[in-house]
């Protein structure tokens, strides 16, 4: 009886085996892919940030500036800044990104993305 049992064990194993096809995929050369002629390959953009300081602070007084996604999950630049001096600042952010939160001693702002080139005042915003 023991047997018996192992053998239909076995073929059990053996029929329910089943071989899964691999399909292979033919490489084509990136030479013959199409694509439009306005499409944009690249997956970031870069923007460069101007940080007008506040001319009237003590010039010891510094606070860190964050650059974060519209979402807040994502850094895109920190940095530890004297806030009396001027900054030009560059980063990327995704090409998919339309606007990111700033943060900058008690300032918090959206700004939005519409050009590469943005500005922060600390007095106007």
């Amino acid at each position: 009886m023991k047997k018996l049992m192992i053998i239909i064990l076995l073929v059990t194993i053996f029929v329910s085996c089943k071989k899964t096809d691999i399909i292979q995929n033919e490489n084509i050369p990136t030479t013959e892919l199409i694509a439009s002629s306005n499409f944009d390959w690249k997956t970031t953009k870069e923007i460069t940030l101007d940080v007008i300081g506040l001319k009237t602070v003590n010039p010891n007084i510094e606070n860190i500036l964050y650059v974060n996604s519209s979402i807040g999950d994502t850094t895109y630049y920190n940095d530890l800044l004297f806030m009396n001096k001027n900054y030009n600042i560059k980063f990327s952010v995704p090409t998919t990104e339309n606007t990111v939160i700033l943060k900058y001693g008690t300032k918090i702002i959206n700004i939005d993305l519409s050009s590469n080139y943005i500005t922060f005042d600390y007095i106007i915003e």
